[in-house]
């Protein structure tokens, strides 16, 4: 994509052939990132964000399910959507090679790259228009409960978590949608499981019906009370770039346990093995970082050929997916916070 100073693209209607289209032909009707608005009897919208990442469809098809519903009717409230990265989910991947992130695109600060300025367009836009909240839709590349990652703890943010999913990650990703939408309106980003999981479809189209359906600044009209279990989000694992990879038992630079998906939402306790070393030892093969960047010393210890944790934590995002591994992170480690009250 050579010029992005016109995106992303505007329209004021679905293209007919949207609700027929995969994330894989998606393509051939949006060949661009594209923000679509549609009207609705309460004027302020509903913003859904779809296929930031290009493999992972429930959005889509949750999307796509609540609009065949509605059919011709007129939908109750405004719905915004952005469809992300097209040209990933064309190749079925999370994103090209050459392309950024399309979750870390998001600016707090003045955007400084073009796919930067096509997100503050979006915001924009999206002020403009007085949005009433926000949900951006994915899937895990690992196995996981579904969940909610949220960039806030208020009120309204923890209502819209509640709604979706008991389970919620508190995790302020910098340059995530999540983070640059939470002062702006309630936000949530919804982990609907792993690819093809038809829950995790249901559970985002439910949510995006009930958003649409209901006068969410009355609290009346939701089950508040339902507990919501917290977790934080402090490191994140990384992989040392150079080293080969593997998590099925074969020979590698750093070896995975293949079990490492069940790892998630479990509490791990200090000395367990995430990963094995057979060679370079004096590297530092898998490396704990802050969420902003910042490197944390003393959080990966090795025991022999074993790279350990040095403290209690709860696992979540540990994935098998090498490519996701490289692109983004082996997973988060996490510690359970006080829930709070509605």
């Amino acid at each position: 994509m050579s010029d992005m100073s016109d995106l992303p693209h505007v329209l004021d209607h679905l293209p007919p052939a949207f609700m027929g289209a995969s994330a894989r032909t998606l393509h051939e009707v949006l060949p661009a990132p594209t923000l679509i608005h549609l009207p609705g009897v309460r004027p302020r919208p509903v913003f859904v964000s779809v296929l930031l990442h290009g493999n992972e469809d429930a959005g889509l098809l949750a999307l796509q399910s609540v609009l065949a519903k509605f059919g011709n009717q007129p939908l109750p409230r405004a719905l915004s959507i952005f469809v992300g990265n097209v040209e990933a989910a064309r190749a079925g991947v999370r994103r090209l090679e050459d392309q950024p992130d399309y979750n870390r695109i998001w600016p707090i600060a003045a955007p400084a790259t073009p796919h930067q300025r096509m997100a503050a367009r979006v915001m924009e836009a999206m002020r403009e228009r007085e949005v009433f909240l926000a949900i951006d839709l994915h899937n895990n590349s690992g196995r996981n409960p579904l969940y909610s990652c949220l960039s806030s703890t208020g009120a309204e943010h923890l209502r819209l978590a509640r709604m979706f999913s008991p389970l919620a990650v508190l995790i302020q990703a910098p340059q995530s949608l999540g983070a640059a939408f939470t002062p702006i309106c309630p936000t949530v980003c919804c982990e609907c499981g792993e690819i093809g999981n038809a829950e995790g479809v249901a559970q985002a189209a439910t949510l995006i019906e009930r958003c649409l359906a209901d006068d969410f600044g009355d609290g009346t009209a939701h089950d508040d009370a339902k507990a919501i279990d917290i977790y934080q989000a402090f490191a994140m694992l990384k992989v040392a770039e150079g080293l080969t990879l593997s998590c099925d038992g074969q020979a590698a630079d750093l070896q995975l346990p293949p079990e490492i998906e069940s790892f998630n939402f479990r509490a791990l306790e200090p000395g367990h093995v995430i990963a094995t070393t057979l060679s370079h030892p004096d590297a530092e093969p898998l490396r704990a970082y802050r969420l902003d960047g910042e490197a944390i010393a003393g959080m990966l210890v090795r025991k022999g050929a074993d790279v350990c944790l040095s403290t209690h934590a709860v696992a979540a995002m540990f994935t098998r997916d090498l490519r996701a591994i490289r692109q983004d992170c082996l997973g988060y480690l996490m510690q359970r916070v006080p829930v709070l009250a509605p």
